[in-house]
Protein backbone atom coordinates (compact mmCIF):
# COMPACT_ATOMS: atom_id res chain seq x y z
CA UNK A 1 0.00 0.00 0.00
CA UNK A 2 2.87 2.30 1.07
CA UNK A 3 4.31 2.23 -2.95
CA UNK A 4 0.43 3.12 -4.37
CA UNK A 5 0.32 5.87 -1.75
CA UNK A 6 3.79 7.35 -3.01
CA UNK A 7 2.92 6.98 -6.58
CA UNK A 8 -0.36 8.35 -5.48
CA UNK A 9 0.92 11.10 -4.22
CA UNK A 10 3.13 12.36 -6.92
CA UNK A 11 0.11 12.60 -9.26
CA UNK A 12 -1.59 14.61 -7.08
CA UNK A 13 1.25 16.50 -6.76
CA UNK A 14 1.61 16.82 -10.28
CA UNK A 15 -2.26 18.54 -9.80
CA UNK A 16 -1.27 20.64 -7.36
CA UNK A 17 1.48 22.46 -9.57
CA UNK A 18 -1.30 23.37 -12.04
CA UNK A 19 -3.97 24.24 -9.83
CA UNK A 20 -1.24 26.93 -8.25
CA UNK A 21 -1.07 27.81 -11.79
CA UNK A 22 -4.45 27.95 -12.00
CA UNK A 23 -5.06 30.26 -9.14
CA UNK A 24 -1.74 32.46 -10.22
CA UNK A 25 -3.69 33.06 -13.64
CA UNK A 26 -6.83 34.06 -11.76
CA UNK A 27 -4.58 36.60 -9.43
CA UNK A 28 -3.03 38.25 -12.68
CA UNK A 29 -6.42 38.52 -14.48
CA UNK A 30 -8.76 39.39 -11.78
CA UNK A 31 -6.51 40.08 -8.44
CA UNK A 32 -8.45 41.24 -5.18
CA UNK A 33 -11.30 42.31 -6.84
CA UNK A 34 -15.57 42.18 -6.47
CA UNK A 35 -15.52 40.15 -9.53
CA UNK A 36 -13.16 37.46 -7.87
CA UNK A 37 -15.49 38.07 -4.71
CA UNK A 38 -18.10 36.99 -6.34
CA UNK A 39 -17.05 34.65 -8.05
CA UNK A 40 -15.57 32.66 -4.42
CA UNK A 41 -18.99 33.52 -2.90
CA UNK A 42 -21.09 31.87 -5.56
CA UNK A 43 -18.91 28.81 -6.09
CA UNK A 44 -17.51 28.07 -2.73
CA UNK A 45 -21.49 28.00 -1.57
CA UNK A 46 -22.93 25.57 -4.31
CA UNK A 47 -19.74 23.48 -3.14
CA UNK A 48 -20.87 23.89 0.51
CA UNK A 49 -24.31 22.92 -0.28
CA UNK A 50 -22.86 19.73 -2.14
CA UNK A 51 -20.98 18.58 0.88
CA UNK A 52 -23.98 19.49 3.34
CA UNK A 53 -26.03 17.07 0.69
CA UNK A 54 -23.92 14.27 -0.13
CA UNK A 55 -20.03 14.53 1.41
CA UNK A 56 -21.25 12.00 4.52
CA UNK A 57 -22.27 9.83 1.85
CA UNK A 58 -19.22 10.19 -0.42
CA UNK A 59 -16.70 10.03 2.64
CA UNK A 60 -18.31 6.57 3.72
CA UNK A 61 -19.20 5.08 0.19
CA UNK A 62 -15.83 3.51 -0.17
CA UNK A 63 -16.26 1.64 3.35
CA UNK A 64 -19.58 0.50 3.01
CA UNK A 65 -19.44 -0.68 -0.58
CA UNK A 66 -16.79 -3.04 0.92
CA UNK A 67 -18.85 -4.35 3.62
CA UNK A 68 -21.74 -5.12 1.44
CA UNK A 69 -19.80 -6.55 -1.60
CA UNK A 70 -17.90 -8.77 1.34
CA UNK A 71 -21.06 -9.95 2.63
CA UNK A 72 -23.55 -9.77 -0.02
CA UNK A 73 -21.57 -10.26 -2.75
CA UNK A 74 -20.56 -7.91 -5.78
CA UNK A 75 -23.90 -7.65 -7.99
CA UNK A 76 -25.65 -6.56 -4.73
CA UNK A 77 -23.07 -4.12 -3.88
CA UNK A 78 -23.61 -2.18 -7.55
CA UNK A 79 -27.22 -2.59 -7.29
CA UNK A 80 -27.30 -0.61 -4.25
CA UNK A 81 -25.24 1.99 -5.77
CA UNK A 82 -27.58 2.02 -9.23
CA UNK A 83 -30.30 3.14 -6.64
CA UNK A 84 -27.57 5.13 -4.98
CA UNK A 85 -27.01 6.80 -7.99
CA UNK A 86 -30.58 7.76 -8.90
CA UNK A 87 -31.55 8.98 -5.92
CA UNK A 88 -28.80 11.44 -5.56
CA UNK A 89 -29.18 12.80 -8.81
CA UNK A 90 -32.95 12.83 -8.60
CA UNK A 91 -32.50 15.39 -5.36
CA UNK A 92 -29.75 17.13 -6.57
CA UNK A 93 -31.82 18.53 -9.59
CA UNK A 94 -34.37 19.24 -7.13
CA UNK A 95 -32.11 21.21 -5.50
CA UNK A 96 -30.57 22.95 -8.27
CA UNK A 97 -33.94 23.96 -9.63
CA UNK A 98 -34.69 25.48 -5.91
CA UNK A 99 -31.26 27.65 -5.95
CA UNK A 100 -31.73 29.06 -9.75
CA UNK A 101 -35.35 30.09 -8.85
CA UNK A 102 -34.88 31.57 -5.70
CA UNK A 103 -30.81 32.36 -5.67
CA UNK A 104 -31.23 35.54 -3.59
CA UNK A 105 -31.73 33.49 -0.38
CA UNK A 106 -28.75 32.35 -0.82
CA UNK A 107 -27.07 35.36 -1.85
CA UNK A 108 -28.67 37.24 1.57
CA UNK A 109 -26.97 34.50 3.97
CA UNK A 110 -23.42 34.45 1.72
CA UNK A 111 -23.52 38.77 1.04
CA UNK A 112 -25.54 40.17 3.74
CA UNK A 113 -23.42 43.73 2.90
CA UNK A 114 -24.13 43.73 -0.50
CA UNK A 115 -26.23 45.90 -2.81
CA UNK A 116 -27.23 46.77 -6.35
CA UNK A 117 -24.73 46.17 -8.84
CA UNK A 118 -22.80 43.82 -6.66
CA UNK A 119 -25.87 41.95 -5.39
CA UNK A 120 -27.01 41.39 -8.87
CA UNK A 121 -23.87 39.58 -10.39
CA UNK A 122 -23.93 37.32 -7.43
CA UNK A 123 -27.20 36.61 -8.42
CA UNK A 124 -25.97 36.01 -11.65
CA UNK A 125 -23.10 33.58 -11.19
CA UNK A 126 -24.87 31.81 -8.24
CA UNK A 127 -27.64 30.53 -11.22
CA UNK A 128 -24.74 29.68 -13.38
CA UNK A 129 -23.40 27.78 -11.16
CA UNK A 130 -25.61 26.07 -9.46
CA UNK A 131 -26.04 22.75 -11.92
CA UNK A 132 -22.36 22.02 -11.16
CA UNK A 133 -23.95 20.61 -7.86
CA UNK A 134 -25.79 17.45 -10.15
CA UNK A 135 -22.35 16.91 -12.13
CA UNK A 136 -19.78 16.87 -9.08
CA UNK A 137 -21.58 14.47 -7.38
CA UNK A 138 -21.86 11.76 -10.57
CA UNK A 139 -17.91 12.79 -10.40
CA UNK A 140 -17.65 11.62 -6.90
CA UNK A 141 -19.56 8.26 -6.85
CA UNK A 142 -17.22 7.34 -10.40
CA UNK A 143 -14.37 8.15 -8.32
CA UNK A 144 -15.65 5.62 -5.54
CA UNK A 145 -16.34 3.05 -7.50
CA UNK A 146 -12.97 3.11 -9.45
CA UNK A 147 -11.30 3.26 -6.06
CA UNK A 148 -13.44 0.54 -4.54
CA UNK A 149 -12.27 -1.79 -7.44
CA UNK A 150 -8.43 -1.01 -7.10
CA UNK A 151 -8.10 1.64 -9.73
CA UNK A 152 -6.35 4.40 -8.11
CA UNK A 153 -4.19 6.13 -11.29
CA UNK A 154 -6.75 6.39 -13.55
CA UNK A 155 -9.10 8.54 -12.24
CA UNK A 156 -6.31 10.86 -11.06
CA UNK A 157 -4.89 11.21 -14.54
CA UNK A 158 -8.14 11.62 -15.54
CA UNK A 159 -8.73 14.97 -13.12
CA UNK A 160 -5.26 16.16 -13.94
CA UNK A 161 -6.24 16.30 -17.90
CA UNK A 162 -9.17 18.45 -16.83
CA UNK A 163 -6.87 20.64 -14.73
CA UNK A 164 -4.68 21.20 -18.43
CA UNK A 165 -8.08 21.97 -19.98
CA UNK A 166 -9.09 24.65 -17.07
CA UNK A 167 -5.87 26.76 -17.74
CA UNK A 168 -6.02 26.77 -21.70
CA UNK A 169 -9.33 27.92 -21.70
CA UNK A 170 -9.24 30.79 -19.19
CA UNK A 171 -5.58 31.83 -21.04
CA UNK A 172 -7.52 32.14 -23.88
CA UNK A 173 -11.31 33.19 -22.81
CA UNK A 174 -10.42 35.64 -19.57
CA UNK A 175 -9.43 38.93 -21.89
CA UNK A 176 -12.96 38.15 -23.69
CA UNK A 177 -15.24 37.09 -20.68
CA UNK A 178 -13.72 38.02 -18.43
CA UNK A 179 -14.67 36.25 -14.56
CA UNK A 180 -17.27 33.74 -16.88
CA UNK A 181 -13.47 32.12 -17.74
CA UNK A 182 -13.58 30.63 -14.74
CA UNK A 183 -17.08 29.21 -15.15
CA UNK A 184 -16.69 28.13 -18.69
CA UNK A 185 -13.73 26.14 -17.67
CA UNK A 186 -15.09 24.38 -14.82
CA UNK A 187 -17.59 23.04 -16.87
CA UNK A 188 -15.75 22.12 -19.58
CA UNK A 189 -13.02 20.04 -17.09
CA UNK A 190 -15.53 18.34 -15.51
CA UNK A 191 -18.20 17.34 -18.32
CA UNK A 192 -14.62 15.77 -20.06
CA UNK A 193 -13.91 14.47 -16.45
CA UNK A 194 -17.32 12.48 -16.50
CA UNK A 195 -17.16 11.09 -19.46
CA UNK A 196 -13.26 9.81 -18.72
CA UNK A 197 -14.52 7.93 -15.67
CA UNK A 198 -16.89 6.26 -17.83
CA UNK A 199 -14.94 4.68 -20.33
CA UNK A 200 -12.64 3.37 -17.20
CA UNK A 201 -15.39 1.73 -16.08
CA UNK A 202 -16.85 -0.19 -18.80
CA UNK A 203 -13.12 -1.13 -19.47
CA UNK A 204 -13.01 -2.46 -16.19
CA UNK A 205 -15.94 -4.22 -16.83
CA UNK A 206 -18.04 -3.27 -13.70
CA UNK A 207 -21.96 -3.46 -14.35
CA UNK A 208 -22.79 -0.09 -12.52
CA UNK A 209 -25.14 0.83 -15.73
CA UNK A 210 -26.06 -2.11 -16.56
CA UNK A 211 -29.96 -3.73 -15.95
CA UNK A 212 -30.78 0.39 -15.20
CA UNK A 213 -34.62 -0.78 -15.68
CA UNK A 214 -34.69 -3.17 -12.94
CA UNK A 215 -33.43 -0.63 -9.97
CA UNK A 216 -35.22 -1.01 -7.18
CA UNK A 217 -35.11 2.86 -5.59
CA UNK A 218 -35.10 1.87 -1.97
CA UNK A 219 -31.79 0.24 -2.31
CA UNK A 220 -29.94 3.08 -1.50
CA UNK A 221 -31.04 2.99 2.07
CA UNK A 222 -27.79 1.39 3.49
CA UNK A 223 -25.45 4.01 2.37
CA UNK A 224 -27.67 6.24 3.64
CA UNK A 225 -28.31 4.76 7.23
CA UNK A 226 -24.78 4.26 7.36
CA UNK A 227 -23.25 7.71 6.30
CA UNK A 228 -26.18 8.84 8.83
CA UNK A 229 -24.33 9.88 11.76
CA UNK A 230 -22.09 12.43 9.46
CA UNK A 231 -24.74 14.09 8.11
CA UNK A 232 -25.18 16.81 11.21
CA UNK A 233 -21.54 17.28 11.12
CA UNK A 234 -21.07 17.98 7.93
CA UNK A 235 -23.57 20.41 8.01
CA UNK A 236 -22.25 22.27 10.53
CA UNK A 237 -19.05 22.06 8.86
CA UNK A 238 -21.12 23.59 6.25
CA UNK A 239 -22.57 25.64 8.00
CA UNK A 240 -19.09 27.06 9.53
CA UNK A 241 -17.75 27.68 5.63
CA UNK A 242 -20.88 29.90 5.23
CA UNK A 243 -20.47 32.18 8.66
CA UNK A 244 -16.81 32.13 7.38
CA UNK A 245 -17.90 34.07 4.20
CA UNK A 246 -20.76 35.67 5.93
CA UNK A 247 -18.06 37.81 8.31
CA UNK A 248 -15.39 37.64 5.78
CA UNK A 249 -17.69 39.52 3.43
CA UNK A 250 -18.71 42.21 6.33
CA UNK A 251 -14.80 42.69 7.25
CA UNK A 252 -15.04 44.68 3.95
CA UNK A 253 -14.79 44.71 -0.15
CA UNK A 254 -11.42 41.94 -0.62
CA UNK A 255 -11.34 40.21 2.25
CA UNK A 256 -13.04 37.11 0.80
CA UNK A 257 -10.05 37.24 -1.89
CA UNK A 258 -7.61 37.67 0.63
CA UNK A 259 -8.33 34.55 2.57
CA UNK A 260 -9.18 32.25 -0.73
CA UNK A 261 -5.71 33.23 -1.99
CA UNK A 262 -3.77 32.44 1.41
CA UNK A 263 -5.55 29.31 2.15
CA UNK A 264 -5.47 27.64 -1.15
CA UNK A 265 -2.09 26.92 -0.85
CA UNK A 266 -2.64 25.11 2.25
CA UNK A 267 -5.42 23.30 0.72
CA UNK A 268 -4.43 22.48 -2.24
CA UNK A 269 -1.97 20.27 -0.39
CA UNK A 270 -4.17 18.89 2.25
CA UNK A 271 -6.52 17.77 -0.39
CA UNK A 272 -3.75 15.82 -1.68
CA UNK A 273 -3.15 14.23 1.37
CA UNK A 274 -6.85 13.75 2.60
CA UNK A 275 -7.51 12.23 -0.71
CA UNK A 276 -5.08 9.81 -0.11
CA UNK A 277 -6.37 8.47 2.89
CA UNK A 278 -10.36 8.74 1.80
CA UNK A 279 -8.73 6.85 -1.47
CA UNK A 280 -6.82 4.26 -0.21
CA UNK A 281 -6.75 4.09 3.46
CA UNK A 282 -10.12 3.57 3.90
CA UNK A 283 -10.79 0.39 1.14
CA UNK A 284 -7.74 -1.12 3.00
CA UNK A 285 -8.33 -0.50 6.37
CA UNK A 286 -12.10 -1.36 6.38
CA UNK A 287 -11.10 -4.82 4.36
CA UNK A 288 -8.77 -5.53 6.86
CA UNK A 289 -11.29 -4.71 9.87
CA UNK A 290 -13.88 -7.54 8.07
CA UNK A 291 -10.80 -10.16 8.42
CA UNK A 292 -10.45 -9.05 11.75
CA UNK A 293 -6.59 -8.54 11.51
CA UNK A 294 -5.87 -6.04 14.13
CA UNK A 295 -1.92 -6.11 13.51
CA UNK A 296 -2.36 -6.02 9.37
CA UNK A 297 -4.67 -3.36 10.10
CA UNK A 298 -2.47 -1.17 12.60
CA UNK A 299 0.86 -1.68 9.84
CA UNK A 300 -1.11 -0.16 7.19
CA UNK A 301 -2.64 2.43 9.04
CA UNK A 302 1.42 3.49 10.43
CA UNK A 303 3.43 2.88 6.94
CA UNK A 304 0.39 6.27 5.82
CA UNK A 305 0.22 8.16 9.05
CA UNK A 306 4.13 8.47 8.76
CA UNK A 307 4.64 8.81 5.99
CA UNK A 308 1.84 11.83 5.67
CA UNK A 309 3.64 13.53 9.09
CA UNK A 310 6.97 13.72 7.28
CA UNK A 311 4.95 15.38 4.17
CA UNK A 312 3.31 17.43 6.60
CA UNK A 313 6.57 18.47 8.30
CA UNK A 314 7.79 19.48 4.72
CA UNK A 315 4.84 21.39 3.56
CA UNK A 316 4.65 23.41 6.96
CA UNK A 317 8.04 24.04 6.96
CA UNK A 318 8.63 25.54 3.26
CA UNK A 319 5.37 28.01 3.86
CA UNK A 320 6.64 29.31 7.03
CA UNK A 321 9.84 29.84 6.68
CA UNK A 322 9.05 31.81 2.82
CA UNK A 323 5.57 32.36 2.34
CA UNK A 324 6.48 35.94 1.21
CA UNK A 325 8.83 33.75 -1.82
CA UNK A 326 5.45 32.18 -2.82
CA UNK A 327 2.87 34.73 -2.74
CA UNK A 328 5.31 36.97 -4.78
CA UNK A 329 6.01 34.20 -7.92
CA UNK A 330 2.56 34.06 -7.92
CA UNK A 331 0.42 37.02 -7.16
CA UNK A 332 2.57 40.04 -7.41
CA UNK A 333 2.16 40.48 -11.71
CA UNK A 334 -1.67 40.66 -10.55
CA UNK A 335 -3.22 43.81 -9.95
CA UNK A 336 -2.60 43.39 -6.10
CA UNK A 337 -1.04 45.83 -3.89
CA UNK A 338 1.58 45.66 -1.84
CA UNK A 339 0.35 45.70 1.47
CA UNK A 340 -2.18 43.20 0.61
CA UNK A 341 0.37 41.06 -0.41
CA UNK A 342 1.92 41.13 2.38
CA UNK A 343 -1.35 40.54 4.44
CA UNK A 344 -1.82 37.29 1.79
CA UNK A 345 2.09 35.73 2.99
CA UNK A 346 0.88 36.17 6.97
CA UNK A 347 -1.79 34.53 6.33
CA UNK A 348 -0.50 31.44 4.51
CA UNK A 349 2.13 31.13 7.52
CA UNK A 350 -0.88 30.57 9.85
CA UNK A 351 -2.57 28.82 7.00
CA UNK A 352 -0.23 26.38 6.72
CA UNK A 353 -0.09 24.95 10.64
CA UNK A 354 -3.13 23.95 10.56
CA UNK A 355 -2.13 21.37 7.75
CA UNK A 356 -1.01 19.27 11.02
CA UNK A 357 -3.96 19.82 12.65
CA UNK A 358 -6.34 18.71 10.23
CA UNK A 359 -4.38 15.95 9.08
CA UNK A 360 -4.06 14.92 12.90
CA UNK A 361 -7.97 14.71 12.76
CA UNK A 362 -8.59 13.47 9.54
CA UNK A 363 -6.49 10.45 9.45
CA UNK A 364 -7.70 9.29 13.40
CA UNK A 365 -10.94 10.32 11.67
CA UNK A 366 -11.00 7.68 8.97
CA UNK A 367 -9.37 5.01 11.18
CA UNK A 368 -12.24 5.10 13.21
CA UNK A 369 -14.92 5.02 10.10
CA UNK A 370 -12.95 2.17 9.36
CA UNK A 371 -13.34 -0.02 12.33
CA UNK A 372 -17.04 0.24 12.74
CA UNK A 373 -16.69 3.77 15.04
CA UNK A 374 -18.10 5.99 12.71
CA UNK A 375 -20.66 7.35 15.15
CA UNK A 376 -17.95 8.77 17.73
CA UNK A 377 -15.90 10.03 14.44
CA UNK A 378 -19.25 11.69 13.76
CA UNK A 379 -19.28 13.19 17.26
CA UNK A 380 -16.37 14.59 17.94
CA UNK A 381 -16.29 15.85 14.39
CA UNK A 382 -19.32 17.99 15.51
CA UNK A 383 -17.43 19.33 18.26
CA UNK A 384 -14.79 20.31 16.13
CA UNK A 385 -17.20 22.57 14.31
CA UNK A 386 -18.55 23.94 17.14
CA UNK A 387 -15.19 24.99 19.00
CA UNK A 388 -14.38 26.92 15.14
CA UNK A 389 -17.66 28.28 15.15
CA UNK A 390 -17.85 29.81 18.23
CA UNK A 391 -14.11 31.51 18.17
CA UNK A 392 -14.88 32.80 14.89
CA UNK A 393 -18.34 34.71 16.30
CA UNK A 394 -16.68 36.05 19.26
CA UNK A 395 -12.96 37.00 18.16
CA UNK A 396 -14.00 37.84 14.75
CA UNK A 397 -13.78 41.78 15.09
CA UNK A 398 -11.15 41.89 17.64
CA UNK A 399 -8.25 39.86 15.90
CA UNK A 400 -9.65 40.41 12.30
CA UNK A 401 -8.83 38.17 9.30
CA UNK A 402 -6.59 36.27 11.28
CA UNK A 403 -9.06 34.42 13.38
CA UNK A 404 -9.82 32.03 11.08
CA UNK A 405 -6.38 30.33 10.22
CA UNK A 406 -6.13 30.46 14.16
CA UNK A 407 -9.39 28.82 15.25
CA UNK A 408 -9.38 26.27 12.34
CA UNK A 409 -5.65 25.15 13.96
CA UNK A 410 -7.00 25.22 17.61
CA UNK A 411 -10.10 23.04 17.37
CA UNK A 412 -8.71 20.38 14.95
CA UNK A 413 -5.72 19.91 17.49
CA UNK A 414 -7.77 19.56 20.18
CA UNK A 415 -10.33 16.66 18.61
CA UNK A 416 -7.55 15.14 16.51
CA UNK A 417 -5.51 14.29 19.73
CA UNK A 418 -8.95 13.05 20.96
CA UNK A 419 -9.33 10.58 18.19
CA UNK A 420 -5.55 9.28 18.61
CA UNK A 421 -6.35 8.46 22.25
CA UNK A 422 -9.24 6.65 20.57
CA UNK A 423 -7.50 4.51 18.33
CA UNK A 424 -8.66 1.52 18.01
CA UNK A 425 -5.08 -0.84 18.08
CA UNK A 426 -2.76 1.37 19.13
CA UNK A 427 0.16 0.20 21.63
CA UNK A 428 3.50 1.46 23.05
CA UNK A 429 5.26 0.98 19.80
CA UNK A 430 3.07 2.83 17.94
CA UNK A 431 3.06 5.70 20.46
CA UNK A 432 6.66 6.04 20.85
CA UNK A 433 6.90 5.95 17.03
CA UNK A 434 3.97 8.65 16.66
CA UNK A 435 6.18 11.15 18.95
CA UNK A 436 9.30 10.51 17.05
CA UNK A 437 7.44 11.64 14.29
CA UNK A 438 5.75 14.80 16.24
CA UNK A 439 9.61 15.66 17.44
CA UNK A 440 10.89 15.76 14.22
CA UNK A 441 7.91 17.80 12.83
CA UNK A 442 7.87 20.19 15.69
CA UNK A 443 11.80 20.83 15.48
CA UNK A 444 12.12 21.31 11.55
CA UNK A 445 9.07 24.08 11.59
CA UNK A 446 10.45 25.79 14.64
CA UNK A 447 14.15 25.69 13.23
CA UNK A 448 13.41 26.68 9.35
CA UNK A 449 11.17 29.49 11.48
CA UNK A 450 14.08 31.36 12.73
CA UNK A 451 16.19 30.52 9.45
CA UNK A 452 13.84 32.22 7.63
CA UNK A 453 14.08 35.95 9.49
CA UNK A 454 17.46 36.24 8.68
CA UNK A 455 16.52 35.66 4.16
CA UNK A 456 17.42 38.45 1.88
CA UNK A 457 14.28 39.97 0.54
CA UNK A 458 16.42 40.66 -1.80
CA UNK A 459 17.56 37.39 -3.34
CA UNK A 460 15.12 35.97 -6.35
CA UNK A 461 11.98 34.13 -5.04
CA UNK A 462 12.78 31.44 -6.74
CA UNK A 463 16.24 31.07 -5.27
CA UNK A 464 14.73 31.52 -1.69
CA UNK A 465 12.02 28.46 -2.20
CA UNK A 466 14.91 26.31 -3.85
CA UNK A 467 17.38 26.99 -1.03
CA UNK A 468 15.03 26.38 1.92
CA UNK A 469 14.01 23.51 0.15
CA UNK A 470 17.38 21.56 -0.26
CA UNK A 471 17.61 22.83 3.96
CA UNK A 472 14.74 21.02 4.83
CA UNK A 473 15.02 17.82 2.60
CA UNK A 474 18.82 17.45 4.39
CA UNK A 475 17.35 18.18 7.76
CA UNK A 476 14.13 15.60 7.03
CA UNK A 477 17.32 13.05 6.33
CA UNK A 478 19.50 13.67 8.64
CA UNK A 479 16.69 13.09 11.25
CA UNK A 480 15.15 10.30 9.47
CA UNK A 481 18.90 8.66 10.50
CA UNK A 482 19.31 9.49 13.70
CA UNK A 483 15.72 8.75 15.12
CA UNK A 484 15.48 5.51 13.37
CA UNK A 485 12.83 6.34 11.38
CA UNK A 486 11.28 3.51 8.84
CA UNK A 487 12.12 5.39 6.39
CA UNK A 488 15.73 5.23 6.54
CA UNK A 489 15.19 1.92 5.13
CA UNK A 490 13.53 3.42 1.74
CA UNK A 491 16.31 5.48 1.18
CA UNK A 492 19.51 2.97 1.76
CA UNK A 493 17.16 0.91 -0.78
CA UNK A 494 17.01 4.00 -3.14
CA UNK A 495 21.06 4.98 -2.79
CA UNK A 496 22.41 1.37 -3.31
CA UNK A 497 20.05 1.02 -6.75
CA UNK A 498 21.98 4.44 -7.72
CA UNK A 499 25.35 3.37 -6.70
CA UNK A 500 24.77 0.00 -8.66
CA UNK A 501 23.67 1.24 -12.11
CA UNK A 502 26.93 3.50 -11.41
Amino acid sequence: MKRKAVILFLLRILKIGLGILNLSLAAKFFGVSIDRDVWILAFNTIVILDAALWGPINETFRAKFIFIKEHEGEENALAKTRSLLLFTTIVSILVVCFVMCFPNLLAKIIAPSFSGEELQQLLRMIVFVAPCLIINQTVQIGISILNAYGSFYIPEISSTITVVLNLILILLLAPIIGIYSLLVSYYAGIIILVVLILVQIKKLQINLLSDLTKIQFKDFYPFVLFALPFFFPYFLGQLNAILEKTISSSLGIGVVSIIDYSRKFTDVLLSVISSVLTTILVPTLSLQFMKKEPKKFLIEFQQIFQIGLLAITFIISILTCCPEAFVKILYAKGNIEEHILIQIGQMVRLYSLTAFSIFLYTIFGMALLSSGNGKKYAFWGIMAQLITMILNILLAQRVGIYIFPISLFISHLIIGCVMLNMFPYKNKAFLRATAKYIGVLIFTIGLMYWIGQFQFLGLSAFYIILVNTVIITVLLTIQIFIFSLNERIALINIYKRIIAKE
